[in-house]
């Protein structure tokens, strides 16, 4: 059980964690403004991590820890990132409709960041020794399978993201006959918003999410089914996969994954290492998109003022609500069932997959929805402020280790 000191010691580490990660992002927002890193720049880095960073991570952390032993150890990860979502969702679905707040508010409630953040708290957790209590005895392979968990949701989550989003902020088109079709990244954080010029939109390419218009075909269940399914094929899932089905197959596993394997010492560590510059790259974007972010509010345009009800609203649905919603359902999982395995690490990851600030992809949401350029700059004021509240997140840190220590304590 934690005491008092180590209820202290746990929550500064999680601020150090949380400020790590804000310091990140300052690293990011300094690169822009000394003209480091520029939009279409950060575009490069923003599709090179998530098609070649994160595939890597995925392969090796996933990898390492499947094997015909532990494969079902990932299935309550699965289902948890589509009912903690389906639950955020319905929590801003019904708080827009009663307080008749803006569209926006919905998605900025249901998706938070999913990926880069926890990776980059992880690290933090990792050199503080916060989750030494909940480690099993091995930090370091404790965080490689905390890293292979929220990995796992991030893939889940992306995809609803891609299906669910423009639904909730209402898309539209110009005549019935048409229907939008929106290409994009399958970047966890940061979607670089369409410049003024076709030329800058077409340097840009895939990155930025587009409106294009085609005769609206019959919808159909099959037609819904394929496109969700389709919604997983890209490089971040491709990568898991294989690193999955390399987990399963002994030989291979023992040889890519086993320091005497024949891969293990020049394969698998370059591949590691690649992987692990992904979350450091993805929270450094985010910093240049805050950046652009500012310099866009500084022009002569009318950029609104943040609606402060609604702020307030959705940072405390982010960093209490949702956290005093999934924490006791995991813990009772945890503590009085067997559906989940006899692994703290993996409590405290499901218990704050759904806690953060709400993703940069809702820039990009809200150009798909068509919304005007007051309410654009609104949005993207909303989430400046949520990235600089993020050591907030450290609360839910402390709730969520201490509910997975007095749990490991009951199991034990």
């Amino acid at each position: 059980m934690m005491t008092d000191s180590s209820i202290l010691t746990a929550f500064v580490g999680s601020l150090e964690a949380a400020a790590s990660v804000l310091l990140t992002v300052c690293y990011g927002t300094l690169a822009g403004y000394l003209g480091l890193v520029n939009d279409k720049s950060a575009v490069n880095l923003s599709k090179l991590a998530v098609k070649l960073f994160m595939p890597c991570l995925l392969f090796v952390n996933v990898g390492s820890g499947v094997s015909t032993e532990t494969i079902l150890k990932y299935t309550p990860i699965i289902i948890w990132s589509f009912g903690y979502n389906i639950i955020s969702m319905t929590l801003g679905t019904i708080a827009t409709k009663i307080f008749k707040l803006p569209p926006w508010i919905t998605p900025a409630i249901t998706f938070n960041n999913s990926t880069s953040l926890p990776l980059l708290l992880l690290q933090s957790f990792a050199a503080s020794g916060a989750l030494t209590s909940i480690s099993g005895g091995d930090l370091s392979d404790a965080i490689r399978r905390a890293e292979s968990y929220f990995l796992i949701n991030a893939a889940v989550s992306n995809t609803l993201t891609f299906s669910l989003g423009p639904t909730l902020l209402h898309v539209r088109t110009d005549t019935d006959d048409e229907e939008p079709i929106i290409e994009r990244e399958h970047s966890d954080l940061v979607y670089i918003e369409p410049s003024e010029s076709d030329n800058d939109a077409q340097e840009s390419g895939e990155n930025v999410p587009l409106i294009a218009k085609r005769p609206k075909p019959r919808s159909s269940w099959a037609h819904s089914i394929l496109y969700f399914l389709h919604q997983f094929w890209n490089a971040p899932f491709l990568g898991a996969c294989l690193g999955v089905f390399v987990g399963l197959v002994p030989p291979l596993h023992h040889h890519f994954f086993d320091k005497d394997g024949v891969f293990f010492a020049w394969l698998t560590v370059s591949l590691r290492n690649v992987g692990n510059l992904f979350a450091s790259t993805q929270v450094i974007v985010v910093g240049v998109k805050l950046h652009s972010t500012y310099l866009k509010m500084r022009e002569g345009q009318d950029s609104g003022s943040i609606p402060i009800s609604s702020t307030v609203f959705v940072l405390f649905a982010r960093f209490i609500v949702i956290p005093a919603i999934s924490i006791p359902i995991i813990y009772a999982l945890a503590a009085k069932t067997h559906l989940l395995s006899d692994d703290p690490i993996l409590w405290f990851c499901l218990m704050m997959m759904p806690v953060g600030p709400t993703a940069l992809r809702l820039t990009a949401l809200a150009d798909v929805s068509k919304a005007d350029e007051h309410e654009k700059m609104v949005v993207a004021k909303f989430l400046a402020i949520s990235y600089f509240v993020t050591p907030l997140i450290a609360l839910a840190a402390v709730a969520s280790l201490k509910a997975s220590e007095t749990a490991q304590a009951q199991v034990g």
